[in-house]
């Protein structure tokens, strides 16, 4: 696996990747408005010992105990959603030092309309990641509040991505975060709007991809092939963003989460020793 720097030919297949893959991985959470729904964060659909899951952030999953008379809802198809159902646990920001993270463990009967429109990560696609690459191989994809159609047409989101690199330690140590078990990457230059495939300037609004993914991207030459392919990996959920000194996304790291379905749903995980 290596660092990658882009040529027209990775641009292609890392674009096809996000496209049929990662993005078919991502939910939108959708709340009630005024006059119609509107966005509320961003999720990774995933499948894990044969329960189906949200992972998102905390500061997302609490809208059900801050409102507990409304409910959250994820678009099924061009005119459909489904309200989120299932048992919901999350991190308490203030008392485990800022972890921001959270999931839902889905009712049977969001399983079916979601398994349509989404793909649902495995844990093969799920990996602690330490050693951290200071080239372009991290992918930041969600649905920003921005990226939506005007009050009076009909309702439509898109997602965004953006392609970055690891940040160095003095954005951990500005900001005071630990890099044991947080993923910091700059943002600078352009994102890509996933419907049109137009490069647009990074907005400094990014609120809305809370919950998302942050995806590591391998690079590597098949050696049946002799050709390059991409893989890919979950390695961490984005919490916020900084815009002052330094322009940068934070992630808490999977493995936190990880741990937490040790201790609460009881799972065990094989251990892989691994280079990235």
């Amino acid at each position: 696996m290596s660092e990658n720097k882009y040529t027209e030919d990775t641009d292609k297949k890392v674009s096809e990747l996000i496209t049929n893959r990662i993005l078919r991985h991502t939910v939108q959470f959708f709340k009630k408005g005024k006059k119609r729904l509107e966005p509320f964060g961003s999720g990774v659909f995933a499948k894990i010992h044969n329960d189906y899951f949200i992972i998102t952030a905390s500061h997302v999953a609490d809208f059900f105990e801050k409102t507990p008379s409304e409910d959250l809802s994820i678009r099924v198809n061009k005119k459909s959603f489904i309200n989120v159902l299932g048992d919901i646990k999350y991190t308490d920001i203030e008392k485990s030092k800022g972890i921001d993270l959270a999931y839902i463990k889905l009712d049977k009967q969001m399983i079916e309309p979601l398994s349509k429109p989404y793909i649902p990560i495995e844990t093969d696609k799920i990996r602690s990641h330490h050693n951290l690459f200071y080239a372009m191989n991290y992918c930041v994809l969600g649905f920003p509040e921005t990226n939506v159609t005007k009050e009076n047409e009909p309702l439509d989101t898109g997602a965004s991505f953006y392609l970055t690199s690891a940040s160095k330690d003095n954005r951990y140590e500005k900001y005071m975060y630990d890099k044991k078990d947080y993923i910091i990457v700059n943002i600078e230059g352009k994102g890509t709007d996933i419907k049109t495939g137009d490069k647009t300037k990074v907005n400094t609004h990014f609120y809305g991809i809370s919950g998302c993914g942050l995806w590591l991207l391998l690079f590597y030459k098949n050696p049946a092939t002799g050709k390059d392919e991409i893989d890919y990996r979950l390695v961490g959920i984005m919490t916020e963003f900084k815009n002052s000194k330094y322009f940068c996304l934070i992630a808490n790291k999977i493995y936190l989460l990880i741990e937490a379905l040790k201790v609460i749903e009881k799972y065990k995980f094989k251990e892989i020793k691994i280079q990235y």
